[in-house]
């Protein structure tokens, strides 16, 4: 049996490789940083079977033919899919080992920098203009934001770009990780707590049908009770860098990288998508800026890792 696995090992490829490090990272800060044993090995035996089921199932497809692997059927979706799993995961994972290290936050740093820059508040822009269909509006494009590594996935895999979407995955990865331990190095958990009252934000910045709903289920991904007199005790401590920020550039680079027509579907939305962050108080523009570094990286990883794999980055649209 070991044996087996040992021979399965051999199927992993970088996205993978990179996935298994962060389950890695994520158990060792846990075994030396939580206090309670009981505490301490939660979160690694769920990473050692995490581990062994990403070895597996890629493991599953991989060993196929390459004209078994172009065949429809649940193994490949699982091999190209897991990711959205393993990122929820991880995320979730962050946000228990802060919980638990109760860390210092760091907003006042970052509210000090956007004055610094601008002589104010960038999240005081939605006092000047705000309007309940702009704010629909830009909920909307922020909600969706989640969905949009899994759409752009999607055209790849639609088009049996597989060579391209594994490159996707690494991308995908180093940089979500990344900013999760960006996370944990400058734990901050945003304006809307801070420099505003978070429990006043629905009649603050009102929508029309779905911009409340939207704005509820978000707080809900992210721990966040409903009605808590004390919500900040609650929320993840991630708004340094902005997630947000590095992800949705990182897909815009991706779709110019790889000809696709789509292109110039993300790029205006990744412009409004970084704008709605400011204007709906989930980042201050010092996360932005923070997020440029953890792009920059994430890039060069990328280039480095696969600088001797030859992918052709053919043209594709849908």
């Amino acid at each position: 049996m070991i044996e087996d696995f040992k021979n399965r090992l051999r199927y992993l490829e970088a996205p993978d490789v990179a996935n298994l490090i962060f389950l890695a990272i994520l158990s060792l800060i846990s075994i030396f940083s939580l206090p309670v044993i009981s505490e301490k090995f939660f979160i690694p035996i769920v990473n050692i079977f995490l581990a062994i089921g990403i070895v597996y199932c890629v493991s599953i497809y991989e060993k196929k033919d390459e004209f078994a692997r172009r065949e429809p059927g649940l193994a490949r979706l699982i091999r190209f899919f897991y990711p959205v799993l393993m990122v929820a995961v991880c995320f979730k994972q962050i946000y228990v080992l802060m919980i638990y290290l109760s860390p210092k936050l760091y907003d006042s740093y970052l509210i000090k920098i956007d004055r610094a820059i601008f002589g104010g508040d960038p999240t005081n822009v939605s006092n000047y203009f705000n309007h309940p269909l702009l704010t629909e509006f830009l909920q909307i494009i922020y909600g969706i934001f989640y969905l949009m590594p899994i759409i752009f996935a999607m055209e790849l895999y639609l088009w049996h770009r597989y060579e391209e979407l594994k490159y996707e995955m690494f991308v995908v990865f180093v940089g979500f990780y990344l900013s999760f331990l960006g996370y944990l190095l400058v734990p901050a958990i945003g304006p809307r707590f801070t420099i505003h009252n978070f429990l006043d934000i629905d009649n603050e910045l009102p929508g029309l049908f779905f911009a409340k709903y939207i704005r509820h289920l978000i707080d809900f991904g992210e721990s966040i009770p409903s009605g808590h007199s004390n919500p900040e005790l609650f929320a993840q401590r991630d708004a340094f860098p902005s997630g947000h920020t590095i992800m949705i550039v990182l897909i815009t680079y991706l779709s110019k990288k790889m000809n696709s027509n789509t292109f110039y579907f993300y790029l205006p939305y990744s412009i409004l998508m970084i704008f709605s962050t400011v204007y709906l108080r989930y980042h201050y523009a010092a996360d932005l800026i923070g997020a440029i570094p953890f792009i920059l990286v994430t890039i060069l990883i990328a280039n480095i890792v696969y600088k001797n794999k030859k992918i052709n980055f053919k043209n594709i649209s849908l």
